[in-house]
């Protein structure tokens, strides 16, 4: 069955909840506590199954595992995500010194891979993962500005960390296919800061062959206005597309080829993080509306939720969509 199958295997419309740290307070563990447990993941994800009943079912969202496996340094908050503190690979020689991480092996990727494998084996919904594509991963070791600055100074080295940060990914992302996720979503928010000739040059052919090596439903995200990107999005070989809150659907779904599965695009900050419950549901409602005519709609965030978004505001976008 095909992703646009799938969204079309009942007469309703399905929801794909890209959820943040939301579930942490519903099992009251850290972060940290979950994803260095697979049974507190899976704990985990059955609870947000049952509080947040949706089309699919999710691990908590682990955007840098693999800066961390490559020893990149991180922050590590106790109920948000880890984020990078520190960008150290500057020069080729960094690059060449790096080595490929073993998905099996290195860090708390096994740990990881030993977590998808259990929800994806004891919760009979598709499992959804997103991992962090190449460009972004290669931003977060090297910095935006220097990657950015090198695009210009040091074309070798961009392709050479880019090259390894593709090698990373691939491996990962085969893994995590390997264990049971069955849409992984390829997120590249770092993408949006390139021309739509750089985005061609140095993100199109390194997602593609990801993406190729993979037998799941495969998806891209980029955040931010992605209008002058989404001819090239779709070269990427996906089954879905998702899209920041500020596109106009409308505009975008005439645009989105019959075949992939156009998916969002709530605003998940201003509308459900913070809209009461009657406004969330209206503009649900009108949004569903507006995607009628297209079968290849998967109703869905425009990006991560709020840490923060209130439990019942969540089930209301939820539970609108899907009626």
């Amino acid at each position: 069955m095909t992703l646009l199958e799938y969204v079309n295997s009942e007469n309703r419309r399905f929801f794909l909840a890209d959820m943040g740290t939301n579930g942490l307070e519903l099992v009251g563990y850290t972060a940290y506590e979950v994803y260095e447990d697979p049974k507190k993941q899976l704990e985990l994800a059955k609870k947000m199954d049952e509080v947040f009943e949706s089309d699919f079912s999710y691990s908590l969202c682990d955007g840098a595992i693999c800066s961390e496996a490559l020893g990149i340094k991180l922050l590590k908050p106790k109920y948000d995500f880890p984020s990078v503190i520190e960008h150290p690979i500057k020069t080729l020689e960094d690059v060449r010194k790096l080595e490929v991480p073993d998905p099996y092996k290195t860090g708390r990727m096994p740990v990881n891979l030993e977590s998808l494998r259990l929800i994806a084996n004891n919760i009979d919904k598709p499992l959804y993962v997103s991992i962090q594509g190449p460009f972004t991963l290669a931003i977060q070791i090297a910095g935006a500005t220097h990657l950015l600055k090198s695009i210009i100074t040091n074309r070798e080295y961009v392709e050479a960390l880019l090259d390894f940060t593709k090698e990373t990914i691939k491996a990962y992302t085969r893994a995590v296919n390997d264990v049971g996720a069955k849409y992984i979503q390829i997120a590249e928010p770092g993408a949006i800061t390139l021309s739509p000739a750089d985005f061609e040059k140095y993100v199109v052919p390194r997602n593609k062959e990801i993406l190729d090596n993979l037998d799941s439903w495969k998806g891209m995200h980029i955040c931010g206005d992605t209008t002058e990107l989404l001819d090239l999005m779709i070269k990427c070989n996906i089954d879905g597309i998702s899209l920041d809150q500020i596109l106009d659907y409308k505009v975008v779904a005439p645009k989105i080829p019959d075949d992939i599965v156009l998916i969002g695009n709530l605003d998940p900050i201003e509308l459900v993080g913070r809209g009461t419950r009657e406004e969330i549901k209206k503009a649900t409602v009108q949004l569903k509306k507006d995607m009628e005519p297209y079968d290849n709609y998967l109703c869905a965030l425009g990006c991560n939720c709020l840490n923060d978004t209130p439990v019942e505001n969540l089930q209301e976008a939820i539970s609108t969509a899907r009626t």
